[in-house]
């Protein structure tokens, strides 16, 4: 197979245009080392209102041989795992957490979803699986949290507690293809509309502030793909990037929406005087921190949000479509 020694970047890094300045500049990468070229090689993205586009003209027609390497199976646990992981709740820090803000319903409810396990790797540690659309375990990430305010704790130099399953057990031939955590429950419910957001916490505490919707979490920033989302092109999708990742979750939604996905990105926490980072179970929290369990309900946090969501995000018809928000009178919130 010919391949050219440079081509335009597939990822969804974007860059500073050196025309326009602003970021939707992709750059030409060395096909083989996947290095970039120097900075004013590339195209921007605002094709009717930019148009730049300088390619390394010299080298694009030198091509070499590439052998095709087949792709490895994936990997997959026993799930006899996830069911071992099962208990010890009292001394799962982040269920302990969760306790703080929900009845003791709403938590055993949330554990049966996802499938939250406990680890006794670091005392308290939390296992969140990730099972896919065929109920296959993937993979097992292991995270400690703090169990009084939720946030990962920290060891001594800065870096958050954080392993897996395969690293624990030392599976050293165990081949990682990761899905989105929380796909396996596309096969119990009708719901045709799924939330995507960064973390697996937030999708958990999301999945009890609204449970009439599927969320799921990329597990990572870069999680946002193709690969990952494959399992849900048929959905209606509403993504809620973290403070400050909205332009990469943008820009690949407009690649994704390009071939088929339906997909609207939420940019309110732009928007916001939120640092950077914080994520829309922050803002929840934030919102009914000093509100009794099982009160948020009847509080309507979600209609606060949206509000504010609402000045500024275009697609905000969809949002209130999708997530039938209405007032106490039942009439549509404007």
């Amino acid at each position: 197979m010919k391949l050219y020694k440079y081509s335009l970047d597939k990822s969804s890094k974007k860059f500073i245009c050196p025309k326009c300045n602003k970021r939707t500049f992709v750059k030409y990468i060395e096909t083989e080392t996947k290095n970039y070229l120097n900075d004013e090689f590339g195209r921007c993205d605002r094709e009717s209102n930019c148009g730049y586009h300088n390619n390394p003209k010299s080298d694009l027609n030198n091509s070499y041989e590439v052998k095709h390497i087949p792709t490895p199976e994936p990997s997959f646990h026993n799930y006899e795992l996830v069911s071992q992981s099962g208990r010890n709740f009292k001394e799962n820090n982040f269920v302990q957490f969760l306790k703080t803000l929900f009845t003791p319903d709403e938590v055993k409810n949330a554990i049966l979803k996802y499938l939250i396990g406990t680890s006794k790797h670091w005392t308290g540690a939390t296992v969140f699986w990730q099972i896919d659309n065929n109920e296959k375990v993937r993979h097992g990430k292991v995270m400690l949290y703090d169990p009084e305010t939720g946030k990962r704790q920290k060891r001594a130099d800065g870096k958050a507690y954080i392993s897996s399953v395969r690293s624990i057990l030392k599976l050293e031939n165990f081949n990682l293809n990761q899905c989105l955590f929380g796909l396996h429950l596309i096969n119990e419910t009708n719901q045709k509309t799924i939330a995507v957001i960064e973390s697996e916490k937030t999708a958990i505490i999301m999945s009890v502030f609204k449970p009439e919707y599927i969320w799921v979490a990329t597990g990572m920033k870069g999680g946002f793909k193709y690969e990952n989302l494959k399992p849900i092109k048929d959905y209606k999708i509403i993504a809620f990037p973290d403070k400050s990742e909205f332009n990469d979750w943008h820009n690949k939604a407009i690649e994704l929406n390009a071939v088929g996905f339906k997909i609207v990105v939420s940019d309110w926490l732009e928007q916001t005087d939120y640092k950077d980072g914080t994520d829309l179970a922050d803002v929840y929290i934030d919102e009914v921190e000093n509100i009794a369990p099982g009160v948020i309900r009847q509080q309507t946090a979600t209609e606060i949000t949206v509000n504010r969501i609402a000045e500024h995000t275009p697609e905000i018809r969809l949002l209130i479509e999708t997530f039938e928000l209405t007032d106490h009178n039942g009439n549509e919130i404007n």
